[in-house]
Formats: structure tokens, sequence, C-alpha cells
């Protein structure tokens, strides 16, 4: 059986082969390169008559032609890229507000604890006044009660 396949197979290339030749025979020549060029031209004047008249129909009857979708698809890819444009913008402004608010936490922190210290170091100044005030009272009494001693004594020996 292995060799009838052999057998088919070669027929088959052989006639391939044969066919190849007979193609390349017939198309490698100018005749049929200048036929083809004809063909080819009448063909794509074909095409554009079809192509005015089917833009003109469209036109008429107020769809959309091929360069109106080709249009409206530039738009959506601006507009898409438009979108994609903001989207990073956002996605950069909140990971920067994050940060942000990190930094304003430390900062509150900070604060706070200068706050305390502030706080802590007013009331420790308003002590020291108070007592340094008391103090100078009683200086002053002690000077002023000496005065009147003074003044007692003077006027008790006279």
């Amino acid at each position: 059986m292995n060799s009838k396949q052999q057998d088919v197979n070669q027929f088959y290339k052989q006639l391939e082969e044969e066919i190849n030749k007979r193609i390349h025979a017939s198309t490698n020549s100018r005749a049929f390169t200048v036929a083809v060029g004809k063909a080819l031209d009448s063909h794509l004047r074909e095409l554009r008559i079809y192509k005015r008249l089917t833009t003109r129909w469209l036109n008429r009857m107020g769809l959309a032609t091929k360069d109106d979708f080709a249009d409206l698809s530039n738009r959506i890819i601006d507009v898409v890229e438009g979108i994609d444009s903001l989207d990073e913008s956002i996605y950069q402004t909140l990971k920067l507000q994050k940060a942000n608010q990190k930094k304003l936490v430390v900062v509150r922190q900070l604060l706070q604890e200068w706050s305390t210290y502030l706080k802590s170091e007013i009331q420790d100044r308003r002590k020291s006044s108070i007592k340094t005030l008391e103090e100078d009272l009683q200086e002053l009494k002690q000077l002023f009660e000496m005065e009147i001693d003074k003044e007692e004594f003077k006027n008790g020996e006279k």
C-alpha cells in the first residue's frame, strides 16, 4: 500500500510540475503582461466609478460614507488618547495626594508635639514669673515694713 501511495504522490507532483510549466509558459510573455495591465486599469476605472456613485447616493440619502467613518474613527482614537492621558494624570495626582497626605500626617504630629512643648514652656514661664513677682512683692513688702519701722523709729525718737 505504501508503494501505491508513493506512486499517487509522484503522479500528482508530476501533474503539478506540468501545470506550473504551462502556466509559466502562457504568463511569461509581454502580451500577457499588457493584457493583465489593461484589465487592471479597466477594473480600477470601474471601481472609481462605483465609489463615486456610491458616495453620491450615500450623500443624497444623508448616510455616512467611508471617509466619514474614517474621520469618526480618527476622532475616536483622539478621544481615547485624551482619556488615557487624563487617566494617567488622575493617577499621578492621586499618587501625589497620598504622598502629601502622609507628609501632612507627619507635619500634624510634629505640630502637636511642638504645641505640647510650647504649652508646657509657657506654663513653666508663667509659674516662674508668678514666683518672681511673688518674691519681688515680698521684698517690696519687707522694704516697706522696714521703711515703716524706720519712720516709726524716727518718729519715736523725736
